[in-house]
């Protein structure tokens, strides 16, 4: 490796979104669309990393062929990098050398520039056998700088008053998979949501990789989910840390797990110590006279290390004129950038500065800034402290929605859902709403996922322009995802009439989505017909795809296959005229397997299952892959092939337990239940049943009752009386009478059910 590679070699796996999808390969092979999902980062940035990745030997991308098309995927060609010094030079290998670690989470967390002083603080927190640990204190106290000193390799995560649960838990997955735990990724991955599950797989994650996390601002936070997350790990976590760093102490109860630290102002002799290190000099008097109003707060003893006139003598708002006298000494042009910065409660990239600042001194300004204390880092990105922004918005003159709109616009060049958001709610606060209808259309074409992966998030920033058409047929989307349907068909009734092109075809499909899954098939229909209408005059073909993807689910439900398969062939052809997309590919050779599986051309259904568990095993599409295997394990038992309807049902299972996800478990299990039975393995199938039965007791999933009835038809070809069993499974099924006879039907094929009509 030439010197120069060397030095690109370290370049790049220094950088954090390198080394996550380094971490993410380790699991399997992706293609470059599914890592920028996972990643929430822009595709085609995605894609240059992989290729600056493999050319330097990393990585391996290769072509393969899936349904006639060429597809691109990425494997991690190394399992492990080592870095040598030796006195030719820096020597990088696979081989068993000395090892060098790059800090993973080097780009989170805040810069320390100058510390000193809190030794005690320190020792304490560096000692805590505790697994909660809150430091609070006064703002510019010095919390951040503390737990950065003391936990530098923590998840860092700064709250604020618009986090939401959601984007939390895709930020914690992503970094418990950089720390090989997976299970927590490829749960949210799969598009499920269920807050306990969420809560269990953090504290297992946690635990296993005994990781520590710092939530910062925690004063914050007014999203209750992750007040609940921080409840429920404090009285559970055991192994790793997490740091909690307020304005207030928090109450989470009276656990024994949890250390309290109050952070108060620095010592006398670590307050001068600081004041010295800024090439202040005071007579002790002097200080003596300043250490009595600031009572040691290092961000007051920094500003008045900036401003350098006088002491502050008998001052009722010191704040207020030790920044005054700091601003006063700034340019016009420190002046300036400082304000705009003041309109932003988040840390601004240096990107975003320059193209809102829009002079060619930017970097030289907010670099003083930086030096003079006003401006802080945080990773690549600078911000001001609350103390300071609330001052610096005194000198705020000018057009602030200017700034809103551009740095929304900065955001949307980004190209990522996050940055999609906060892009949103930065054309609100513009007051530029007619912006609104092309960012919705943006949403809808580039950002499918969105509303699946961040539906709080994206609903609070909803509801800061409510009324708006475009907005609140967004909102229903919203409602309709969670399951409130009643509350989506009345805002989406609502604003029909005043949507058009891209809009009113999405609503229009989405209403027949609705009523398919109400049974009102009449109402399914007549949206359907408008939507074919819409189709027609538009000539997209997105909008013929979810045409035909909600006919094949109608014609389906109403009972006429052929009509459906007709449909799920035409769903196959319009995909291929969109830009590739693995999951919508998976999605739609399901449905056409689906159909032929009722038809009951069940080879045929199989043929479409094994097309997509390729096309999902080759994207690392985990959860499609899984979702595969239990469609297999379907129609290879309706095949009288138990023996490989048994080993992908168990193995769907299997997948489907670790990332708990419980109703898909017991529908795997069910089919591997009666695969076994079929194939004479009773006491695996007594286990499997029992499985089952403690799901069913756990979670109350109707299916899972069905674990009584096949333990009873196990028990009765061992010779032994299952009645029992039958009874019980029979008694918990009594509401369910459709999923009773299934359960027969499905058995029959294995064992003489009429040993239970004759008695249940």
């Amino acid at each position: 490796m030439s010197s120069m590679d060397t030095v690109k070699m370290l370049r790049l796996i220094s950088n954090e979104t390198n080394l996550q999808i380094l971490s993410i390969l380790k699991s399997g092979s992706f293609n470059p669309r599914e890592l920028a999902r996972i990643l929430q980062k822009d595709e085609t940035d995605v894609s240059r990393r992989l290729r600056l990745l493999e050319r330097l030997g990393l990585v391996e991308g290769r072509w393969i062929r899936i349904r006639g098309r060429n597809v691109r995927v990425y494997s991690l060609k190394v399992s492990e990098l080592r870095i040598s010094f030796e006195p030719g030079g820096v020597v990088l290998q696979t081989a068993d050398r000395v090892r060098y670690e790059v800090p993973l989470l080097e780009g989170r967390l805040p810069r320390i520039g100058l510390f000193v002083g809190r030794r005690s603080e320190i020792s304490k927190l560096a000692s805590a056998g505790e697994s909660i640990i809150v430091i609070y204190g006064i703002a510019g106290i010095g919390k951040t700088s503390l737990a950065a000193k003391v936990f530098g390799d923590a998840f860092w995560y700064q709250l604020s008053e618009v986090d939401s649960f959601d984007y939390l838990a895709w930020q914690l997955g992503l970094f418990l998979n950089t720390r090989g735990y997976h299970l927590l990724l490829d749960y949210l991955r799969s598009g499920n949501r269920e807050e306990r599950a969420i809560f269990e797989l953090v504290l297992e994650g946690v635990e296993e990789t005994r990781a520590k996390i710092v939530f910062d601002d925690f004063h914050k936070c007014r999203d209750d989910v992750i007040m609940r997350l921080v409840s429920f790990l404090s009285s559970r976590l055991r192994s790793g840390k997490l740091v909690l760093l307020s304005r207030e102490r928090p109450n989470l109860g009276l656990w024994d797990g949890v250390l309290y630290l109050h952070l108060k102002g620095l010592e006398p002799g670590d307050a001068y110590e600081l004041l010295r290190s800024k090439g202040v000099e005071m007579e002790p008097e002097e200080f003596a006279r300043l250490y009595g109003v600031t009572r040691g707060h290092p961000l007051a003893l920094n500003l008045f290390a900036e401003a350098r006139k006088g002491t502050p003598g008998d001052v009722t708002n010191f704040f207020d004129m030790i920044f005054a006298e700091a601003y006063d000494s700034l340019t016009d042009d420190e002046r300036e950038m400082l304000s705009l910065m003041a309109l932003f409660n988040e840390p601004l990239e240096y990107e975003a500065i320059k193209r809102l600042y829009g002079k060619k001194n930017a970097f030289s300004v907010l670099y003083s800034l930086l030096r003079k204390g006003l401006v802080e880092r945080s990773g690549e990105s600078y911000f001001l402290h609350d103390l300071i922004r609330g001052l610096a918005m005194k000198g705020i003159h000018g057009d602030e929605g200017g700034y809103y709109l551009k740095y929304a616009e900065y955001l949307l060049s980004k190209n990522s859902p996050d940055d999609f958001i906060k892009a949103f709610r930065y054309t609100i606060r513009s007051g530029r709403l007619e912006r609104l209808k092309d960012l919705t259309e943006m949403r809808i074409r580039r950002f499918r996922h969105l509303i699946v992966d961040f539906p709080i998030a994206y609903l609070r920033v909803l509801s800061e322009a409510e009324g708006n058409p475009y907005v609140d047929s967004e909102i229903a989307e919203v409602h309709f995802q969670r399951g409130f349907f009643d509350r989506a068909e009345e805002l989406w009734l609502k604003v029909l009439d005043r949507l058009g092109g891209i809009h009113l075809a999405n609503v229009l499909s989405y209403l027949s989505d609705l009523y398919i899954e109400k049974n009102e098939f009449e109402k399914a229909n007549e949206y359907l017909r408008r939507t074919e209408a819409i189709a027609e005059s538009l000539n997209d073909p997105l909008v013929w795809l979810w045409y035909h993807m909600e006919r094949t689910k109608y014609e389906y439900y109403t009972g006429d296959l052929d009509e459906a398969l007709r449909s799920a062939m035409r769903e196959m052809e319009v995909s291929k005229l969109l830009p590739p997309d693995p999951e919508r590919e998976v999605k739609v050779l399901f449905h056409v397997g689906d159909v032929y599986c009722e038809m009951e051309e069940y080879q045929k259904g199989v043929e479409h299952y094994l097309q997509a568990l390729e096309l999902a095993l080759a994207n690392g599409l985990t959860f499609g892959a899984n979702m595969a295997r239990f469609e297999l394990s379907k129609a290879y038992y309706n095949l009288s092939a138990y023996g490989k309807a048994a080993e992908l049902a168990g193995e769907a299972s299997e997948y489907f337990i670790r990332i708990k996800n419980y109703r898909r478990a017991v529908d795997s299990l069910s089919y591997m239940t009666v695969s076994l039975i079929g194939l004479g393995e009773l006491e695996e199938a007594e286990q499997t049943a029992e499985k089952m039965i403690a799901l069913a007791q756990s979670t109350n999933y109707p299916l899972a009752w069905a674990g009584y009835i096949f333990l009873g038809a196990v028990k009765e070809l061992m010779g032994v009386d299952g009645g029992e069993y039958f009874r019980r499974g029979r008694e918990h099924l009594r509401k369910y009478e459709w999923l009773y006879d299934a359960v027969l039907h499905e058995l029959g094929r294995v064992f003489d059910v009429e040993v239970i009509h004759k008695d249940y």
